[in-house]
C-alpha cells in the first residue's frame, strides 16, 4: 500500500483508514488501499520504479521511507535549503533553522514547524512531535509540483501522521528515501563574472570556465559540441560543478548536455562562439579642464 498525501481538512478523521496522494514534483492516481491482515498490520505492496519525480516517500511492509534527495540547489531560497537538514534527520538543526524565521513562502513557518515536529517524535521519541505535526499539517495544503522541496517535507508529514494514526504504539523505522524530490537537469552556465547563470551562455573563441547551473546529484562530464570535457565539484558550492569550455577555430554554435555517474542528465543549451578578434578602436582621452599645452617660443 502507498501513503499518498491528498487535501486535509480541519474536520478529518485521523482513525480512518488514510490513502494519501503523495507524490515528490509529479503525482500518480493513488492506489486502492487493501484491506488489512487479520492481525492488525497493513498489507502492503513495495512500488517499483522510483524516479526522479515520483513519490518520494513509500510504505513498504510497515516501514516509511523518508525524504530522498532534492538535490538542493545553492541558488535555492533559506526556505529550500532547510530540506537538507530534513533529510539528513538533523532535527534539532531543523528546529534552529526554523526558528530563525527566512520562510519564503506564506506557510513556509508551519510548514517546516509541521516537518521539525514528525522528524523529532520519530527520531527523539517526543510524543508530542505527532499532535503537533497533525495539527500542523491540517492547516497546510499541499505545495505545487514548483515548490517540489516543500511538496516532498508536506508529503512525508502526511504519510507519517497517517502511519502514526492507524499505528499509534508503532515506532516507525524509516528507510533510505530512493529517487529525488524534484526533476534532475541542466538549465544552464554561469561564467562567473556576477550577472548569474544564463540559459544562453555565450564566450569569445577561447572559451574559459563556467559553472553548470541546474539540479544535479552528480556530474561527471559535460559534451561540448561533441566534445568531452570533464566537470569538477565547485569546493566551495556543494551542488556545483565547473568545466572548461575548450576553444573554438571559429564563431558558431555548439550543444551542451550533461552526464551524470547513471547516465545522460535531462536538459540541453546551445552555446555561441563569439568573434572577440576584432582589434577595437583606440580612443584618445579628452585632455583635463583648465590645462593649456606648452609651446616653446624660443629665447627673446
Amino acid at each position: 500500500m502507498r501513503w499518498w498525501a491528498g487535501a486535509w481538512t480541519r474536520g478529518y478523521a485521523l482513525a480512518a483508514v488514510a490513502v494519501l496522494a503523495l507524490s515528490g514534483c509529479g503525482a500518480s492516481p493513488p492506489a486502492a488501499a487493501p484491506p488489512s491482515s487479520g492481525d492488525g498490520a497493513q498489507t502492503v505492496a513495495a512500488p517499483t520504479g522510483i524516479v526522479p519525480g515520483s513519490p518520494p516517500v513509500k510504505h513498504d511492509g510497515g516501514t516509511l521511507a523518508w525524504v530522498p534527495p532534492g538535490p538542493v540547489d545553492p541558488a535555492d531560497p533559506p526556505q529550500s535549503q532547510w530540506y537538507v537538514l530534513l533529510q539528513a534527520k538533523d532535527c534539532d538543526g531543523l528546529a534552529a533553522a526554523v526558528d530563525a524565521g527566512n520562510a519564503t513562502t506564506p506557510d513556509g513557518f508551519a510548514l517546516w514547524s509541521a516537518a521539525t515536529a514528525a522528524c523529532r517524535a520519530v527520531y527523539q521519541g517526543q510524543v508530542s512531535g505527532w499532535t503537533e505535526a497533525a495539527a500542523g499539517l491540517a492547516a497546510l495544503q499541499q505545495p505545487g509540483q514548483d515548490h517540489c522541496l516543500d511538496r516532498a517535507a508536506y508529503d512525508l508529514v502526511a504519510a507519517l501522521v497517517a502511519f502514526h494514526s492507524q499505528n499509534p504504539a508503532a515506532a516507525p523505522s524509516p528507510e533510505v528515501g530512493s529517487g529525488t524530490a524534484c526533476p534532475l537537469g541542466l538549465t544552464g552556465l554561469d561564467a562567473l563574472d556576477g550577472q548569474g547563470p544564463t540559459a544562453t551562455p555565450s564566450s569569445g573563441l577561447a572559451g574559459g570556465r563556467f559553472q553548470l547551473a541546474g539540479r544535479f546529484l552528480d556530474v561527471v562530464a559535460v559534451m561540448v559540441g561533441g566534445q568531452r570535457v570533464a566537470a569538477e565539484a565547485d569546493p566551495d558550492q556543494p551542488g556545483r560543478w565547473d568545466i572548461v569550455i575548450p576553444p573554438a577555430a571559429a564563431t558558431g554554435t555548439v550543444r551542451i548536455t550533461a552526464e551524470g555517474s547513471s547516465g545522460a542528465l535531462p536538459g540541453s543549451l546551445t552555446f555561441t562562439y563569439l568573434d572577440d578578434t576584432a582589434t577595437p578602436p583606440v580612443s584618445t582621452a579628452p585632455e583635463a579642464p583648465g590645462t593649456t599645452t606648452a609651446v616653446d617660443g624660443g629665447a627673446g
